[in-house]
């Protein structure tokens, strides 16, 4: 995994704001979705129409030598729906 550099994360919520329901662990960093850091230091914020999620990974500090593995869960008292088309490294 280390030639790549990005996560990305085709995604779209139910309503939008769904970012701050969920987690996603990799590469040794677990965070609630929103929390991760984008290119230009915003955030992701999901919108009810897909959208592709570039994640920096060495910039959120995730191993690309030793990823491990790929976990995504909501949060206790959640209540949302996510819809995931596609998860794949750039």
């Amino acid at each position: 995994m280390s030639a790549y550099t990005y996560l990305v994360v085709r995604v779209k919520g139910a309503t939008g704001g769904e970012q701050s329901h969920f987690n996603l662990s990799l590469g040794g960093t677990s965070k609630v979705f929103g929390d991760y850091t984008l290119d230009g230091g915003g955030h992701p914020a999901l919108t009810t129409t897909y959208q592709d999620i570039r994640i920096p990974l060495v910039a959120n500090g995730i191993s690309r030598t030793s990823p491990a593995q790929l976990a995504m869960g909501f949060w206790y008292g959640g209540n949302s729906t996510i819809t995931i088309d596609s998860i794949s490294f750039q």
